[in-house]
């Protein structure tokens, strides 16, 4: 068996699909019902149940709140309770119930004013975060406090820093209220609006599919050698890339650059650029590698919300 917290969520969708598509026993614990037909517990991960974890050998622990700066100055105890004390709460229920494997889902996010004008692919242990938000500053303790537990535990606990995931299933909830650019220009281009949007420096954006294929690649990796792994593409690009791929599938769509947030109605979660990641180690020690080229994330991406009616 295997756990998925914030299974309900974007990624965790994702997740779930393929593990359940390759034949995996999976449950889903979210304060939220998942959009999909599997075992599904309500729970508050700063408050695990032993019910959460019965029969369960592996975790991918996703559950977060993805804050933007509103809620970072509105409800920081809460952002910091749920995504450093909940994850040490679930540490120490797998350790309780002798979980084999935790994947736990970092994210880019906490590099902040490192990941600024670098010239670089960011590396694992080269670059040191520099947080700047809430969401950041407590997704980089929540690593440092699974290195910390696992080693006096004895645990097997790897970590995954998420790019900036984008595709299937992404959906507002009360954990993650701010889509994606691309996928908040692609709902637009297919309801014939205009895109408008602050210049944003080119990002190493990772389609969905593809982002929970390399989180299962951790999860299932034999002998890894690794405890922390960048999850991304490697490579990273502009977001007028994407709409000038859209505009050939949309021949009415228009979009344009604002140096007016006002008028802008795709704004990223944070303005803090972040180029792209190094997958050295994900590629050479897992033999991972992303499927989708831009232009089949958007074919699928495409066929993939008109079958659920989204848009």
């Amino acid at each position: 068996m295997i756990l998925v917290t914030g299974g309900s969520g974007f990624v965790g969708l994702n997740v779930v699909e393929q593990l359940q598509a390759r034949g995996d026993e999976v449950r889903v614990a979210d304060l939220d019902a998942p959009a999909l037909d599997v075992p599904f517990i309500r729970a508050d991960i700063t408050q695990p149940s032993d019910e959460m974890f019965a029969g369960v050998k592996r975790v991918v622990h996703l559950a977060a709140i993805t804050a933007d700066a509103r809620r970072d100055a509105r409800d920081p105890a809460r952002i910091a309770e749920v995504n450093l004390l909940g994850t040490i709460r679930m540490l120490e229920a797998a350790r309780r119930h002798g979980v084999e494997r935790l994947v736990y889902a970092s994210t880019g996010a906490l590099y902040g004013a490192a990941g600024v004008g670098v010239d670089h692919p960011l590396d694992e242990e080269a670059d040191r975060p520099v947080p700047l938000s809430m969401y950041g500053i407590t997704k980089y303790a929540a690593e440092r406090a699974c290195l910390r537990l696992a080693d006096l535990w004895d645990m097997d606990v790897r970590i995954g820093r998420l790019a900036t995931a984008f595709g299937r299933w992404e959906h507002a909830t009360d954990a993650r209220t701010v889509l994606s650019p691309p996928t908040l220009v692609t709902r637009l281009a297919m309801n014939g609006e205009e895109a408008v949007f602050p210049s944003l420096s080119a990002t190493d954006y990772i389609y969905a599919a593809d982002l929970a294929s390399a989180i299962i690649a951790v999860l299932d990796a034999r002998a890894p050698s690794h405890r922390l792994y960048h999850l991304g593409t490697g490579s990273a690009w502009l977001l007028p890339q994407w709409c000038e791929l859209l505009a050939k599938r949309f021949p009415a769509f228009r979009w344009r650059e604002s140096a007016r947030d006002a008028e802008c109605n795709v704004l990223p979660l944070t303005r803090a650029a972040r180029t792209r990641f190094s997958t050295r180690r994900l590629s050479e020690d897992l033999g991972w590698k992303p499927r989708f080229t831009l232009e089949a994330a958007l074919d699928d991406f495409l066929a993939w919300t008109e079958a659920h009616h989204e848009g």
